[in-house]
């Protein structure tokens, strides 16, 4: 025990993330855990020992392989606490002079510009058809398993009592995916049950409404390859490394952009394939996330860094990943059944019908959404926040544009812009949310969090570089409430508060930000340490069980 204390005190390398992902698991340790946090706690021995002394050549090399060891034992605990955590669970300036004209100045836009007016329209159509009526309610190939087999599993999962009466939270803000992933029958796939709870459940985007509205042909099919595209998602979310950006978070992410969707503004303002295409993205925007952040990529010049030239790495992994996954297997493409040539009415009381492309307005809209999930881009979302906020209050934000042909293209890209910068607000707010949250959710999510960074600041350390903001373990460990006020004081309160003058709904998360701001400052004031906030028995637990 004293070894193991030392250990731990030395700089804890992967044990404090080990501990987190068990606590996320349940309340015991494995035997084999226990022995891996034994042997690993001896190894700090012995290197505090060597460093004790001067070292001749083979001291320095028993140093150096001591150190290897303990990397492979690091290596080995994150492998396990990854297991543990998944089984618990458009300008027109004036008239064209001829057919040439107007294609070369669409041209010159479509190509020097990005702009997309084929989407564009696409939006203007949708949007002057959901304005006018409001939706009514509510090829598989020879493999095991069959897609109807996985329909099948997670139609079981959402009729089991324990998980449906969970579930009928989903559209509250309060609803806790930690919860869901206890059940033995949504483990594992999270987003797959969410995912298939709303489409069927949900007045918007049924699979009736949408095959009323021309935008699907079977309504049946499109539902079987969207659950198992899910399905999918959920299991590359597995096995990454990483303890917090999994198939939870995701979840969690997926319902609290339906909480903020079903506001009066962002109802007013958004279609119902606006709706489904966010709740799409949400579920995907951290697939396949690896425990590192971009900057460390940066650093390390990866594979993933370098194809992606250091801009958005893990977003543009994310979303291609997505689409990857459709094309390389049709049974989950949901993506090529949307209408690419849907004829949408103009309005109730108008014979006029315009085409749109859902397709290409679908990943249009799921890239700038996850792309717009990469926190570097949180200050310019942010002054861009402000801005629409204010035009709201003063009553001269517009979004939607007449799909009449009187209405240029440049107006309509207008209107594209501003329904995907609505969208793109959603997710990100969704995403940075859970400093929000009720207070046993809110501890649960920091642990694992926390636990994800300073793993990556331990590698980080190992190979040489400069430890990464808010991942040195060292420091963390004692400055968790200071870190914690930080991060909602400089970026998730401004953030909402904006966000609120939109959507007053959104006012239930500022209160809960005032709430754990409040149980911050106290712990801050206790100089309360990791131990104390999560170990066994801490406020963590404390919190959890007083939910219960």
């Amino acid at each position: 025990q004293v070894r193991i204390a030392k250990g731990l005190q030395r700089g804890g390398g992967a044990s404090a993330p080990l501990v987190t992902a068990m606590r996320a698991g349940g309340n015991h340790k494995s035997s084999v855990e226990r022995a891996l946090l034994n042997v690993r706690a001896r190894v700090h021995t012995a290197l505090d020992a060597l460093e004790e002394q001067a070292l001749g050549e083979a001291g320095a090399r028993a140093k150096a392989e001591l150190e290897e060891a303990e990397k492979a034992l690091r290596s080995v605990e994150l492998k396990l606490s990854v297991v543990r955590t998944r089984t618990s669970i458009l300008s027109d300036d004036g008239p064209a002079t001829g057919q040439t004209t107007a294609d070369m100045r669409n041209w010159l836009l479509s190509t020097f510009t990005d702009q997309d007016f084929e989407a564009a329209m696409s939006n203007s159509v949708l949007s002057a058809a959901s304005s006018a009526r409001n939706a009514p309610a509510e090829a598989s190939q020879r493999r095991m398993p069959t897609v109807q087999d996985l329909v099948s599993d997670v139609h079981r999962a959402i009729a089991t009592d324990s998980v449906a009466r969970r579930l009928e939270s989903c559209a509250r803000f309060d609803f806790d995916a930690l919860a869901l992933e206890e059940y033995p029958e949504a483990a594992g796939q999270l987003n797959t049950v969410i995912g298939a709870y709303l489409m069927k459940k949900c007045d918007r985007f049924s699979r009736n409404v949408m095959q009323e509205k021309g935008w699907i042909t079977s309504g049946d099919a499109f539902v079987e390859s969207y659950v198992a595209f899910l399905r999918k998602i959920d299991g590359l979310y597995a096995g990454t490394g990483a303890m917090y950006h999994v198939s939870a978070h995701a979840a969690d992410v997926m319902a609290t952009t339906h909480w903020l969707l079903q506001s009066e503004f962002m109802r007013e303002r958004t279609s119902s394939l606006d709706h489904f295409m966010a709740l799409a993205a949400a579920a995907v925007h951290d697939v396949g996330h690896p425990g590192t952040n971009n900057l460390f990529h940066q650093k390390t010049m990866s594979p993933l860094s370098v194809r992606y030239n250091d801009r958005s790495i893990l977003e543009n992994m994310h979303v291609a990943l997505a689409f990857e996954t459709m094309q390389s297997d049709k049974r989950c493409d949901w993506f090529s059944m949307l209408a690419r040539d849907a004829h949408v009415q103009a309005d109730a009381d108008s014979a006029n019908h315009h085409s749109a492309n859902l397709q290409q307005y679908v990943r249009k809209g799921m890239i700038s959404m996850v792309l717009a999930t990469d926190m570097a881009k949180h200050s310019g979302h942010m002054q861009d926040l402000t801005t629409v906020a204010q035009e709201a209050e003063d009553g001269g934000f517009m979004l939607s544009e007449n799909s009449e042909s009187n209405v240029g293209k440049q107006a309509q890209q207008k209107a594209l812009q501003r329904k995907m910068f609505l969208l793109e607000t959603v997710l990100h707010a969704a995403d940075m949310s859970n400093p929000s949250k009720p207070k046993h959710m809110m501890l649960e999510w920091t642990r694992r969090i926390l636990g994800e960074f300073w793993a990556q600041g331990d590698e980080e350390r190992s190979l040489g570089l400069e430890v990464s903001p808010l991942c040195d373990r060292a420091t963390g460990v004692d400055t968790i409430p200071k870190g914690q006020l930080g991060f909602i004081q400089f970026a998730v309160l401004p953030f909402f508060k904006q966000l609120a003058t939109l959507a007053p709904e959104a006012k239930e998360a500022m209160d809960g930000l005032a709430a754990n701001s409040e149980f911050w400052r106290e712990q801050d004031a206790l100089g309360a340490t990791s131990e104390q906030l999560f170990g066994e028995g801490g406020l963590a637990d404390q919190a959890r069980e007083e939910a219960r």
